[in-house]
């Protein structure tokens, strides 16, 4: 039994469980990266709206205090103005949570790469299967986000980087589908 154990520790190589350590890793910045440059766009034209919203308010609060004739109208059109602002900072205020999800899935790379640091850096570990695999268990169940599960079990499974990115997005878009849209945004 031992020579057994010797004989299939001696055969394996831990090159193949690096790289997809690696690769997962490396998928988890490039989603990382991707989704906060679209969350920022986003917020950047919320922003660039309320600010055409301020100037809607503003321009109409000027033609009032000029004796505008029609009062009513630029009154309807600077409450309208302010509740289309409002809403705005409400989204842009939930698109801010881009910076935790980046936040945790880089922080989920860090984890990765320091566990596995760790792992090669032991003569006994570093050719036992069994803590590879330990390893990956362990990243995978520390993660949150289905779509974060299904691209690292994609990249275990043999997909490549661009195949489970493809995957991570596929996931997510099925997911944003799903969630109701809240027009209430609670800060706690």
């Amino acid at each position: 039994m031992t020579d057994s154990k010797n004989k299939a520790e001696n055969s394996y190589s831990h090159v193949d469980d690096t790289l997809t350590m690696l690769g997962i890793s490396i998928a988890q910045i490039r989603t990382s990266l991707n989704d906060s440059n679209s969350d920022v766009d986003m917020l950047t034209r919320n922003f660039s709206d309320i600010a055409d919203n301020i100037r809607t308010i503003r321009e109409s609060s000027s033609s009032l205090s000029n004796g505008h004739v029609n009062m009513d109208a630029e009154v309807e059109l600077i409450a309208a103005a302010a509740q289309e602002a409002n809403s705005k900072i409400d989204r842009a205020v939930m698109e801010f949570q881009f910076f935790d999800r980046m936040s945790q899935r880089l922080s989920h790379v860090i984890e990765s790469l320091d566990k596995m640091s760790d792992l090669i850096k032991d003569p006994d570990r570093i050719q036992d299967p069994m803590a590879w695999m330990e390893l990956q268990t362990n990243l995978h169940a520390s993660y949150s986000m289905e779509s974060e599960r299904q691209m690292f079990q994609s990249i275990v499974n043999g997909a490549t980087i661009d195949e489970a990115v493809a995957i991570y997005h596929e996931v997510s878009a099925e997911k944003k589908m799903e969630e109701p849209e809240v027009d209430d945004v609670e800060l706690f």
